[in-house]
């Protein structure tokens, strides 16, 4: 085992003698934009006279999946501003027909994977690091996202802009309307002003990805180095830029009765780097409902954040590294700050917040955000008042450090006094060269009830070439260690992750029609208890045999290796691991379809060993999408364990989900979720009806019934009624 430990981390230093970058970030591309004072139908046809007068940009090149060469598909892209707003004219040539353009369905932020697209992304700040990113699919839905770095992501923020589009046997065409104030720029004292800007299209019957501005493979769309320019325009000087979104709504709960409940958010961009947010009995009725899982590690699973108001500039607040199987930080999370601590429960029941507000800056030197939010209390949870303050300083073009600090302050409860935990981190990013990063923390908690501090941090290499991918890295997280407003997978380990991925199309590499990439990789993750130095797990995983297909199909083959040291009885999926030593191998065999097909799937299949005894796991989920405006799908997560733990259990547990989608607009649509879980017999399920009346304004009839703990679930069903409305002065 050691000489593969060494010869991966050697790996590391050696892959950069393997390939180079073939771009180079020189000679940008620019496009002049004109100024109209026509007005603009957002149709998708591009009638309007003032748009013949306008010369298109084309000439994308391919990023997949041949890399430089020109798109098999031809884009063209017009520009048009004026005082109020940035007008975008896409038309995207293909062949395939009017009704047979790639869109399994009209979810607002749809999966970039399955759909055919374009998209625009702006750095309006000429930093190259920050930038604000639009897509839409032929049928005209919608996805947008924050993106910092092409590392952290604001993925499910949602902007004010509109967009329409149109379909023809040989092209479709995207118009769309970009509000000046939705935009975050730098003002620009000269004569000249400018934007980064990149244009990105998806042909998915044939996955040809291209760009406007050619960029490595091995980045992605919002590496902003290598974006062009947007010029030959004068964006408008600040004026008053206030959002306000109040809702009402009335729901009826099987447990709390009856309530009608009001409240809202605003938002108030006081200059284009400076924002304010405030709200007032903040409601997320509307988010979507988490997806059960059945852990079968010791360590807990992180959940996503999916309310609205926390995912706003989340990539400000994200400091910090988030875990799960196969990881470059392998299974350990550390977040200084994790936002689902505010407003839910150990069980994710909703907890009432009363108020709050929060405060960011962005500029090209530097990012500052504050947060305060006030919990009310519930049943025997105390009120609680939550502080977040984050500070980054950039340095020289790509690098920045930064610190972060939390407190979380208890009210008293059954005459207890109100005590305080503290958490503060800081933390670096440094891009060495385009291929090269390293990323650091170092962080503390103290308790006022506490005597001991807790101490953790990390340091993570990563290497990132058109050919290979390598990673190294080492975490550290202290038993005392116990961000209350934050989020740890483990406590009390010292984590070394690392490994090396190939992504090789040489000539030898069979099947060429049907194989675009021959991924093999290794990796190895070894856990320590940190305070003693023991050994609690070691995994050994090889994949020689890995593909990506040209349709967008994926095929892996995995073998690793397995050690776990039980140092106190485990009990996943209620069958109890006794304390020991244990050695195992594990074989896994995955394969999913062309996801933009109207019938895909995806399986995978484990067999093996498991502590004691054998595990055999199947997930699998199918797809069908027989128009856009339809998709139903379904799946199934099986374990069945054979002779597992201190009893010898023989043992089958399920988790079955339903999930449907109907729509007939992106503005209106109809969701179902319907889960079950053999292991306590528990049934949840979630319907929701959504009418978008207005851009970003909504009617929600929302229907759950849930089940809040493992073994002993409670149940709670609710129907919800709620409106909201947003208006921009």
């Amino acid at each position: 085992m050691k000489s593969i430990v060494v010869f991966t981390v050697g790996l590391l230093f050696i892959t950069d003698g393997l390939a180079q970058n073939n771009i180079e970030n020189s000679n940008k591309r620019t496009l002049s934009i004109t100024k109209t004072k026509e007005k603009i139908n957002i149709d998708g046809l591009l009638d309007e006279s003032v748009w013949e007068n306008v010369k298109w940009q084309t000439d994308f090149i391919q990023i997949e999946p041949k890399p430089d060469q020109n798109a098999n598909f031809k884009t063209e892209v017009k520009s048009l501003y004026n005082d109020k707003f940035l007008y975008f004219g896409i038309i995207c040539y293909d062949s395939i027909g009017k009704n047979k353009f790639k869109a399994p369905d009209l979810k607002r932020d749809f999966n970039f994977q399955n759909h055919d697209l374009v998209g625009i992304t702006i750095d309006g700040f000429n930093d190259q690091r920050n930038s604000v990113t639009f897509f839409v699919n032929p049928y005209g839905a919608q996805r947008d996202y924050l993106s910092f770095d092409d590392t952290y992501f604001d993925s499910d923020w949602n902007g004010l802009w509109r967009v329409k589009t149109s379909r023809t046997d040989g092209y479709w065409i995207a118009e769309f309307e970009i509000p000046w104030k939705t935009l975050r720029y730098k003002l620009n004292d000269d004569d000249q002003p400018y934007f980064g800007i990149n244009f990105q299209r998806v042909s998915r019957s044939t996955n040809e990805k291209s760009a406007w501005s050619v960029y490595p493979r091995s980045v992605g769309f919002n590496r902003m180095e290598f974006a062009g320019i947007l010029t030959d325009f004068v964006p408008p000087k600040p004026t008053t830029n206030i959002q306000v979104n109040p809702y009402a709504l009335v729901s009826n709960n099987s447990e709390s009765g009856t309530e009608f409940k009001a409240g809202g958010e605003l938002k108030w961009a006081i200059t284009p780097n400076l924002v304010i947010d405030a709200t007032v009995n903040t409601d997320f009725a509307q988010a979507d409902v988490d997806q059960l899982v059945n852990n079968l590690t010791r360590f807990s699973v992180l959940f996503p954040e999916k309310r609205q108001f926390f995912l706003e500039n989340a990539s400000l607040f994200g400091a910090g590294i988030s875990g799960g199987s196969g990881s470059v930080s392998g299974n350990v999370s550390l977040i200084p700050f994790f936002s689902r601590r505010i407003g839910l429960d150990n069980n994710n029941r909703p907890v009432p917040i009363d108020y709050g507000g929060r405060v960011v800056y962005r500029s090209t030197k530097r990012n500052f955000g504050a947060m305060f939010l006030q919990q009310g209390s519930l049943d025997s949870i105390p009120g609680q008042n939550y502080w977040v303050a984050r500070y980054s300083e950039n340095i020289g073009k790509y690098n920045r450090i930064g610190t972060i600090i939390t407190t979380n302050s208890t009210a008293s409860l059954n005459g207890s006094p109100t005590y305080f935990d503290y958490t503060g981190a800081l933390d670096g990013f440094f891009r060495l060269d385009g291929k090269n990063s390293l990323n650091i923390m170092f962080s503390f908690t103290k308790n006022d009830l506490e005597d001991d501090n807790g101490y953790a941090g990390f340091l993570q290499y990563q290497y990132v070439d058109n050919r290979a991918a390598a990673w190294l890295t080492s975490t550290l997280i202290t038993n005392d260690y116990r961000p209350e407003s934050g989020f740890i997978s483990r406590k009390n380990i010292f984590a070394n992750i690392s490994g090396i991925e190939f992504n090789l199309r040489e000539n030898w590499v069979p099947f060429q029609q049907k194989i675009r990439d021959y991924t093999p990789s290794i990796s190895t993750e070894f856990y320590h208890e940190a305070n003693t130095g023991n050994i609690l797990e070691q995994k050994i995983a090889l994949s020689p045999l890995s593909f990506n297909f040209l349709d967008g199909g994926k095929s892996k083959l995995l073998y690793s290796y397995n050690y776990q040291n039980i140092i106190e009885q485990f009990r996943p999926l209620g069958i109890d691991i006794t304390v020991g030593k244990y050695t195992y191998n594990r074989y896994d065999l995955s394969y999913s379809s062309d996801a933009s097909q109207k019938f895909s799937y995806d399986a995978s299949y484990g067999i093996g060993g498991y502590f004691n005894g054998r595990l055999n796991s199947l997930d699998a989920n199918v797809v069908y999408s027989p128009y856009p405006y339809v998709s139903l799908g379904m799946g199934v997560n099986n374990n069945e364990f054979k002779k597992v733990g201190i009893s010898e259990d023989n043992k089958s547990v399920t988790l079955y989900s339903f999930n449907s989608r109907f729509a007939l607009n992106p503005q209106l649509q109809l969701t179902f979720l319907y889960q079950r879980n053999s292991l306590n017999k528990s049934d949840i399920y979630n319907a929701r009806l959504s009418w978008e009346y207005m851009p970003l304004s909504f009617v929600y009839l929302v229907f759950n019934s849930r089940e809040y703990g493992l073994f002993e679930p409670i149940k709670e069903q609710n129907s919800i009624v709620k409106i909201s409305f947003l208006k921009q002065f």
